[in-house]
């Protein structure tokens, strides 16, 4: 399988908008605007690969989504062709044809991609990147990806005469700077939040009477909003 790679060293332009100050002022439109502050980047093209195989080892299924990259120097960019690569943990944008350009994390704080937060982390000496589930000044609940390759088999039994990738999601709870696995259910997220006696009490009664479920990523937001409540 062949695959070409080689590191971009000039100034490379991609479609990209701008905003250079902080504020809700509006983007400026800044075409054609050089990504070399973002870091050395990584030229690849592969089309062989994802041919031979069902499915995709993209998060999204296509290319055409609304992003918008958040700097450490706080400016923001926003780029209309963005994915997440599942295999790599990286960011990607389509350049021309079936080049990709290749983001590294260099002065970036977090992308949002059709509305929703996905930052990357380095833990135990492995680079993952994560949707943000929940956040606040205490700890954040993450959810990772990862993606499998599903072998073909010559077996009429199994109806599997192509590879296939398959995506999977697990959870996450970074506090403290650490990162450990973690599940959306009741023990575990009452356990977070110290919730016990008449406060657990109350949470769950707000859970019945709300038809709210532990389990579900968008209940468990406002489970966790509405516990400074209490």
């Amino acid at each position: 399988m062949k695959k070409i790679f080689f590191f971009i060293t000039i100034i490379m332009s991609v479609s990209v908008f701008s905003q250079n100050s902080v504020g809700t002022s509006g983007y400026q439109t800044g075409l054609n605007y050089s990504i070399k502050k973002f870091g050395t980047a990584l030229m690849s093209y592969n089309t062989k690969k994802q041919t031979q195989t069902d499915g995709t080892f993209y998060l999204f299924d296509k290319w055409v989504n609304d992003g918008i990259i958040h700097t450490e120097d706080n400016n923001r960019y926003i780029i209309k062709n963005i994915n997440i690569n599942l295999e790599s943990h990286s960011f990607e944008s389509k350049v021309e044809g079936d080049s990709i350009f290749i983001f590294n994390f260099n002065n970036i704080d977090k992308f949002i991609i059709n509305g929703i937060t996905f930052k990357n982390y380095y833990w135990n000496e492995d680079n993952q990147i994560y949707e943000v589930i929940y956040d606040n000044s205490d700890f954040q609940i993450l959810k990772g990806f990862r993606v499998l390759l599903v072998a073909s088999s010559p077996n009429p039994m199994l109806n599997r005469n192509r590879a296939k990738y398959v995506r999977k999601v697990y959870y996450c709870l970074r506090k403290d700077n650490k990162i450990k696995p973690f599940k959306l259910k009741k023990s575990h997220i009452l356990k977070l939040i110290n919730a016990s006696g008449e406060k657990a009490n109350k949470i769950e009664t707000y859970v019945r009477n709300n038809n709210l479920s532990f389990k579900n990523e968008k209940d468990v937001q406002i489970i966790l909003d509405y516990n400074p409540k209490i």
